[in-house]
């Protein structure tokens, strides 16, 4: 893992400039222009037809709204140089299956869209930060470790597609959806363990809809299940399947809460093995889910009757049996 800050240096070069009042140079353009992190964003955000231009960047570097947050992002800046990733990487490996590679660089950037991604996942993985002055050294970490369980586990999607290649296009699709809770997974590989907060480090924002997600973990389930079927008997088809499913990523929605939710119960009833053992094949994850909430509905079925505890959403068998998910 390598972390490179060199854009951010280059971008905040400039704006010292500018704060000081002195000109800036076609060098100081260069400098920030052959970075590797300012390359690299470039390309991605051409593969995503997004305009991407070096003038539309200097009128970026060039506004007064950004000077006004030189300050704020070059304390951001250097306080996320002193990260200890490397602790991040230890606690995302012991998520991940013993053949899992995490081998990515890591590029903190000041930039016009305030996103972070994962990008050339299969050929050079990279994780691509927002410099946000917000986000406190705590937090950038969790956000990178996230981001490394997601590139750990990609090194081993062969496996997957593999298992459910031989399955019907629409079983096909959905087993393939069923992986995107590897949001959730990718939570509690951030955070640690069962035991630890996931949203610790996150804005209140955030931490409100995660408390959402947790009361309305059934309702939630229920809509991927719903989803899930939809998709089985033909109802969606085509671009609309992935039009649909990408409504339940959001803020940190279903694919994360409910995928959390489960990997949780999995973990504490079966062992951390076991859950990893479900990262393998993701239709794992919602067997050992459904036995260990069985269980659990039935332990807590004498208090249900006086309102103290309501049954845990089960997968319908309809969708383990069509994407011939494993057998317990």
């Amino acid at each position: 893992m390598h972390t490179d800050f060199s854009e951010a240096d280059a971008a905040l070069a400039i704006l010292d400039k500018r704060n000081s009042s002195r000109p800036v140079t076609d060098s100081d353009w260069q400098a920030l222009f052959l970075t590797e992190p300012y390359q690299r964003l470039k390309k991605r955000e051409t593969a995503m037809q997004r305009a991407f231009t070096d003038e539309d960047f200097k009128k970026f570097l060039l506004s007064d709204e950004l000077l006004k947050q030189r300050a704020a992002l070059a304390s951001t800046v250097q306080a996320w140089k002193h990260a200890d990733l490397l602790a991040a990487a230890t606690r995302i490996l012991q998520y991940l299956p013993a053949e899992s590679v995490i081998r990515t660089k890591v590029f903190p950037l000041i930039k016009p869209l305030h996103n972070s991604f994962v990008f050339d996942m299969d050929t050079d993985p990279a994780i691509f930060l927002y410099i946000d002055p917000s986000e406190s050294p705590e937090s950038f970490k969790n956000t990178v470790g996230h981001e490394m369980h997601h590139i750990g586990l990609s090194s081993v999607d062969k496996q997957y597609e593999r298992k459910v290649a031989s399955l019907p296009p629409a079983a096909k699709r959905v087993a393939g959806w069923m992986g995107a809770f590897g949001e959730g997974e990718a939570m509690l590989a951030a955070a640690g363990g069962p035991g630890i907060d996931p949203v610790a480090t996150a804005s209140r924002e955030e931490k409100d809809n995660w408390a959402r997600g947790k009361r309305e973990f059934n309702e939630d389930l229920g809509k991927v299940s719903d989803f899930f079927l939809q998709v089985l008997d033909g109802r969606l088809q085509g671009d609309a399947i992935d039009q649909k499913a990408s409504e339940f990523f959001g803020l940190q929605g279903p694919w994360y809460t409910v995928g959390y939710r489960m990997a949780v119960i999995v973990e504490k009833r079966y062992g951390r093995s076991t859950l990893i053992d479900c990262m393998r094949d993701s239709r794992l994850l919602l067997v050992r889910y459904n036995s260990a909430a069985q269980e659990m509905n039935q332990h807590s079925a004498p208090q249900q009757s006086g309102g103290a505890a309501q049954a845990l959403a089960l997968w319908p068998r309809e969708i383990l049996e069509k994407t011939q998910a494993p057998a317990e």
